[in-house]
């Protein structure tokens, strides 16, 4: 069965996320603590879209990453550039721009 958009979109980012961080693929295994035999082919199903990691592996990644999970999962690049964004703001300054995008929205 070929991968979901979700699975191809989720590896994707997770490949670009991994390299950005400069690990390779059995070093962001390693960072799951899990076998190091199989790390790389671990992660290089989820790169490939063949996998989805579960739930408590999605959020080690994440962190792994210093990415928010939510970035992995956005439909598209622009929602996933602002969900980074808005995660290095301090809580002030996202709601701050949260209201400045809600402002755009009504003035139509």
């Amino acid at each position: 069965m070929p991968p979901s958009s979700a699975q191809t979109t989720y590896g994707q980012r997770l490949r670009k996320a991994r390299k950005a961080a400069g690990l390779t693929q059995p070093e962001l295994g390693r960072c799951l603590d899990v076998d190091p035999a199989t790390a790389a082919v671990r992660i290089s199903r989820y790169e490939n879209g063949q996998h989805m990691p579960d739930g408590p592996t999605a959020d080690a990644l994440a962190k792994a990453l210093r990415l928010p999970q939510a970035w992995f999962h956005a439909e598209t690049d622009a929602i996933a550039e602002a969900i980074l964004l808005l995660s290095r703001m301090s809580k002030g300054r996202q709601a701050s721009a949260l209201a400045t995008i809600q402002n755009h929205i009504a003035a139509g």
